[in-house]
């Protein structure tokens, strides 16, 4: 399979949309407006003309160029699932393969559900040289993972909100009504939607701390030894190889404690990863 057939390009994107990547965000922007004052304004039209100049970049085949303004608009804190997944494709097609899958993850970590970025992503993995059997999870826990990556943490919170509201809302009727049907619905309502308030509060906490976990990271050279212990004189374990996804547990003395998806450990020097 050849680079165009490999790759899902990202020609169904037209703007960053750096103000409203989520309807929630414009909720936050505006309850913040009247106590804040930022400017954004300038930063936002530059991110946009660098994003322009960067497809056109690619759309010409000059993928090094594009991939350099992609980074200039990173930097910007610009950030958004487009520009990593352009990136990443950018990355690909200069066989920087650490970089690209490094790019489709943090994508993918902004839109968990996206098929095209997941897409991607498995291409690229496909070339690395390593092959990591994953730990199967329990059923249960799989289901409400992909439960609550249907949406982020902003949505999750503001959904807890409107549930609160609602048992409120139905805990008033079932002490304002006088009827014993009116307030036996009333009452189980409210314990109803207590419970979803509940569920999505959960759903938030897990969505924002999973968001601000940086400990998972990308194996960038082409060949890594992993070893016993934060140490040269370690015992070699096994080796990993370039585009190889790692957690990282533990630091010391510039090593870094890592852990495969199938349980393995061991320890490598610190700069051989970049985190996700």
């Amino acid at each position: 399979m050849n680079d165009g057939q490999a790759l899902i390009t990202l020609a169904h994107f037209t703007s960053i949309n750096i103000m409203d990547k989520k309807i929630n965000r414009l909720f936050l922007l505006f309850f913040w407006a009247p106590f804040f004052l930022i400017p954004v304004g300038g930063r936002a039209a530059v991110a946009d003309s660098l994003w322009t100049q960067a497809n056109a970049f690619y759309a010409n085949g000059q993928y090094p160029d594009a991939a350099r303004l992609y980074a200039e608009i990173e930097a910007t804190n610009s950030i958004s699932p487009e520009l990593y997944f352009n990136m990443g494709n950018a990355c690909y097609k200069q066989n920087e393969l650490a970089r690209a899958i490094l790019c489709y993850e943090r994508a993918l970590r902004l839109a968990p559900n996206d098929a095209a970025i997941a897409y991607n992503l498995e291409m690229a993995q496909l070339r690395t040289l390593d092959r990591i059997d994953i730990l199967p999870a329990f059923f249960l826990t799989e289901w409400f993972r992909n439960l609550r990556h249907m949406a982020g943490a902003d949505t999750w919170a503001m959904l807890s909100l409107v549930m609160l509201a609602a048992t409120l809302l139905f805990f008033g009727f079932f002490l304002f009504f006088r009827s014993v049907r009116s307030r036996k619905a009333s009452f189980f309502m409210a314990i109803a939607f207590g419970l979803l308030a509940v569920l999505t509060v959960t759903f938030a906490f897990y969505r924002a701390r999973e968001a601000a976990d940086r400990s998972e990271a990308i194996v960038f050279p082409a060949v890594v030894t992993v070893k016993s212990a934060p140490d040269n004189t370690g015992k070699d374990l096994f080796i990993l190889h370039e585009g190889a996804k790692v957690t990282i547990i533990d630091e010391l003395a510039g090593w870094q404690n890592i852990r495969l998806l199938d349980g393995k450990e061991g320890w490598i020097e610190a700069g051989n990863t970049e985190r996700i």
